[in-house]
């Protein structure tokens, strides 16, 4: 997804209602930043955290009232996304912790390694799958060794008996947290052109050929999955 792209599909007005909008959804959202938590729990007391398309900084200010000694780096394309978790971090006092960087990974220019690197729910949005390999290497590469990298992504095998059944209920999904008859039909038609759906043995392989030796799923709810895995 283009740089245009992404400030107009998140937008000034989508990027305020984003938060509302997937409220329905925090049991699934919480869940995960609760195992989140677990697996980051053995990290150091002062940890530097690095978000990867950080959008509202929900996962960042989740972590942030659990690890009150680590800082964060947010990276985000979207500049109104990244207005929206600016003053997100300014209401909760949580400024001199975070760091926030207007654009892409791959134009961040950081000499710093990081204890951990999360990057949830993006990489699906990057449908050339060299971009999308290039940007598992290069989180590897900003880990300290040792870290961890977390990732969520939409996956799922697309050629399975079972992913019409679980498309459907994905859509019902969206269809409780207030999607319209229009945005569901849009969001089928997304599978595989404007997403990059992968099946769960395929990202696996981009992971480990980033340089991970064992990516390690540990949440599924409908199609998204999350994975742990550790530098070596």
């Amino acid at each position: 997804m283009s740089s245009n792209s992404v400030n107009t599909f998140f937008d000034k007005k989508a990027s305020e209602a984003y938060d509302e909008r997937n409220s329905r959804l925090s049991p699934v959202s919480k869940n995960l930043h609760f195992l989140i938590r677990l697996v980051l729990d053995d990290l150091p007391a002062g940890s530097e955290i690095l978000c990867v398309g950080v959008g509202t900084g929900e996962e960042l200010i989740a972590l942030s009232e659990v690890f009150p000694g680590w800082h964060f780096t947010g990276v985000e394309p979207s500049e109104p996304m990244l207005e929206v978790c600016r003053k997100k971090i300014n209401d909760r006092g949580l400024t001199e912790r975070c760091n926030l960087v207007h654009g892409y990974l791959a134009e961040f220019n950081e000499d710093k390694r990081f204890d951990a690197v999360l990057c949830l729910l993006v990489t699906h949005f990057v449908t050339d799958l060299r971009e999308r390999q290039a940007m598992y290497t290069d989180m590897y590469s900003r880990l300290k060794p040792g870290g961890y990298l977390v990732n969520a992504d939409i996956s799922d095998d697309m050629e399975s008996p079972e992913f019409k059944s679980m498309l459907e209920k994905w859509k019902a999904l969206h269809r409780f947290s207030g999607a319209s008859e229009q945005t569901l039909e849009y969001i089928e038609k997304a599978m595989g052109t404007q997403l990059s759906v992968l099946s769960k043995s395929k990202l696996e392989e981009l992971l480990v050929k980033a340089g991970f030796s064992l990516p390690v799923q540990f949440f599924q709810s409908l199609l998204i999955r999350a994975w742990y895995s550790k530098k070596g």
